[in-house]
């Protein structure tokens, strides 16, 4: 039982609340804040495994019919309606908890983030372009959330890169679905599109991601050759992603993350650095 549980809240998803860090390690002010900043991470985990309850909850059906997702506690019948109404309980006090002790703005944030997901869950998943958007939408608070607790509004150049960023992420996950597509999928959605229209999609939202990156750090580190520098890690981290997609099985990009060595040290050489310079 408590094996179910712990899966129902999915738990590998939980290092997407990371991104609630970004715009904090992004003014420089990580450090200054991080118990705030732990309890934004711990409040967005509570709220995206609310949205993960309900989500799973809606497609048990569908899920108990595809080869994977059949285990699912919901789909395989392990949880039933008393163990949700149980957990989405908890994750609800845990979030109120939360939200009290951080600033107002986070309030809202999170309340908007259960919107999205809910609306997501209920309904949108099933409008083409639509559901990526609001996948992506739910990226995006997740950064907002951050500049919510530390109370300073993020750069315009750091949230269309966050955006794209996770349109990108969100693409290359849909074409890895649609490659491996079978009877009895539980993502109607797929239906709608077609590999070359999500190429396309997947190649703006690189340009973008790349380009607003490059952009953001030019303005905020104008000074700074080391933080100019992070350009080129991050590049071969977006790139580096992109092949693996490409080659890879891109339909659970947690997993993918941690499946090359370089793309981890990439992306720590994006981070540390600018930490660094904030530091200065």
């Amino acid at each position: 039982m408590l094996t179910a549980v712990v899966k129902a809240l999915r738990p590998k998803q939980w290092i997407k609340n990371l991104l609630v860090l970004a715009a904090p390690a992004a003014a420089g002010v990580l450090t200054q804040n991080m118990p705030h900043l732990v309890l934004g991470v711990i409040g967005f985990v509570c709220a995206s495994s609310f949205g993960y309850l309900i989500n799973d909850w809606v497609d048990r059906q569908y899920d108990a019919k595809h080869p994977k997702k059949k285990t699912r506690p919901f789909a395989s019948k392990k949880l039933g309606v008393p163990h949700l109404i149980s957990l989405l309980a908890v994750l609800t006090a845990l979030i109120v908890y939360v939200c009290w002790l951080l600033p107002i703005h986070f309030t809202y944030v999170v309340c908007v983030y259960l919107a999205v997901t809910l609306s997501y869950s209920l309904y949108l998943k099933s409008l083409p372009v639509t559901e990526m958007v609001w996948l992506a939408l739910g990226f995006l608070l997740r950064a907002i959330a951050g500049s919510a607790i530390i109370q300073k509004s993020p750069t315009g150049w750091f949230l269309v890169a966050v955006f794209f960023g996770a349109i990108y992420v969100v693409t290359a996950k849909r074409i890895a679905e649609i490659r491996s597509e079978h009877e009895g999928s539980t993502r109607s959605v797929l239906r709608n599109y077609s590999l070359p229209f999500l190429n396309v999609v997947f190649t703006v939202s690189i340009a973008v991601t790349l380009l607003t990156y490059a952009l953001w750090v030019f303005a905020v580190h104008a000074n700074s050759a080391i933080a100019q520098l992070t350009i080129v890690p991050f590049s071969l981290s977006v790139l580096l992603y992109a092949y693996h997609a490409e080659t890879d099985d891109a339909e659970a990009p947690e997993d993918l993350l941690f499946k090359d060595p370089v793309l981890l040290l990439s992306i720590a050489f994006t981070v540390f650095p600018l930490l660094w310079v904030f530091k200065r």
